[in-house]
């Protein structure tokens, strides 16, 4: 066992993606060696280590001696280390991405008689995460890590159009609740306390939203205090009980120099039939139904509607831009 010197592997804490992890370097960095390269993802959870599919799923069947690496040199509070080992002949990379989850990344050889050599793994790992980074800084909020609008547009229009490549990831999971999210009163946390304190809301409750959320569901921050989120294979019965957990989780949660932080969430059924405009304009819809009435509350708008209660807003609001 010796310790991998390249700090290339440290920029892979920003991976959260395990099918853009795979294709990056099956296909897209090295694809004429595609069948020489084996990557694998491994999770660390409820105490035990799960191998991560390429949809994002979990698989409990680990080989032993690769399960007898990772909980002898990989702890839970391993914050980032590297190693190769002889006898699995690959590297070990342990890392964790914009959440509290711990991730092992084991990257080998499939041919038994041919190494991965230094200099060209070292190739990999540079070109990945340069790559990596343009995609941080393209599709990811600056101050949240979550999604941010350009990411929001782009794949839920791919959702909607279940494009060749979202049928291929959409085996395993599909979107089912659109949702939209709006901090309550923010603007007095603004006004009373300055932006910093506001950011370092916003900052908390995205934190609070990757911790409590599955990693194939989507966040983005939609614009200013207002965030949106797919969950994946769920019924409207499990949203309505996920959602309400959340805003509890949130109302209950010690906000620094701040009493109490609420938000409002309003939600619809995933319909690929709809525009983009009309999927945003249903659940902005039910979200506005709850700012103008209760407030930290969960309405879904189709219960909304059957209910008679049609929500007054006919087109989904410009997002506030003025905190991105």
């Amino acid at each position: 066992m010796v310790e991998c010197k390249y700090y290339s592997f440290y920029a892979l804490a920003k991976i959260n993606d395990p099918e853009l992890l795979y294709e990056a370097f099956q296909q897209q960095i090295a694809p004429g060696h595609a069948d020489e390269i084996e990557v694998e993802v491994f999770e660390y959870s409820d105490q035990r280590w799960n191998r991560l599919t390429r949809s994002g799923g979990l698989d409990q069947k680990i080989p032993k001696r690769v399960l007898r690496m990772l909980n002898q040199k990989f702890g839970a509070q391993d914050t980032g280390s590297w190693y190769y080992d002889n006898e699995i002949e690959g590297w070990f990379c342990s890392y964790k991405p914009l959440s509290t989850k711990h991730f092992v990344l084991l990257v080998k050889s499939s041919d038994p008689d041919k190494l991965i050599e230094e200099d060209y793994l070292q190739f990999l790992f540079h070109f990945y995460c340069h790559q990596l980074q343009m995609l941080q800084g393209t599709y990811r909020d600056a101050l949240t890590g979550l999604y941010n609008r350009r990411a929001f547009n782009e794949k839920i229009q791919q959702l909607l159009d279940m494009s060749n490549h979202y049928k291929r990831r959409a085996k395993q999971y599909s979107p089912t609740v659109f949702v939209m999210l709006d901090i309550d009163h923010f603007k007095s946390i603004n006004d009373s306390m300055g932006h910093l304190f506001g950011d370092e809301v916003l900052l908390l409750l995205a934190q609070q939203m990757t911790e409590s959320f599955r990693d194939n569901d989507l966040l983005f921050r939609y614009g200013g205090e207002e965030f949106a989120m797919v969950l994946m294979d769920i019924t409207p019965e499990q949203a309505q009980q996920t959602l309400d957990r959340f805003r509890e989780k949130i109302a209950n949660h010690k906000f620094p120099n701040i009493s109490q932080v609420t938000v409002s969430i309003g939600y619809t059924h995933f319909d690929t039939s709809l525009s983009m405009d009309e999927l945003i304009s249903q659940a902005d819809n039910s979200l506005y139904y709850c700012k103008t009435t209760t407030r930290n509350t969960v309405y879904c708008y189709q219960d909304l509607i059957e209910q008679g209660l049609t929500p007054v807003r006919k087109a989904p609001r410009a997002p506030n831009l003025k905190s991105i």
